[in-house]
């Protein structure tokens, strides 16, 4: 079987050494076998694992989440916990959705009532990011 250095792990999965480090210490990768003089081997499993845990941030999911999700499959937990930690997640990203929508909203009036001359006092722009709740 194939291992790589951390280094080789880093150019092959395009996650940067010392994020790698920081998942091992926050266990979301397994520790690595060492070599005799102390080195990381990683097998070619980790680079899955790590495309795994860059998709799930971009997604959004927590580090706490994505260990969970791990923690699931590296036990073949039960797809019913999957299915609530992703639920929770498509609530959250649905509710910042709205949020958005409404920055959007608020901020393409404010752009069209400024006329982007003369001094900053009474900018719409500037108030109503001042009056944002």
């Amino acid at each position: 079987m194939k291992t790589f250095n951390i280094g080789e792990l880093s150019a092959q999965s395009g996650v940067a050494s010392h994020a790698i480090r920081f998942y091992e210490r926050e266990s979301l990768m397994p520790e690595p076998a060492r070599t005799q003089s102390n080195y990381r081997r990683y097998p070619e499993d980790a680079i899955a694992r790590l495309q795994f845990i860059i998709h799930a941030k971009q997604w959004g999911f927590t580090l706490d989440e994505i260990r969970e999700l791990l923690m699931l499959q590296d036990a073949n937990g039960e797809r019913a916990e999957a299915k609530r930690i992703a639920s929770e997640q498509l609530e959250k990203i649905r509710h910042q959705i709205q949020s958005l929508s409404r920055i959007e909203a608020v901020l393409s009036k404010t752009l069209e009532e400024c006329s982007g001359e003369g001094p900053m006092d009474g900018c719409p722009i500037v108030e109503a990011i001042a009056q944002e709740r």
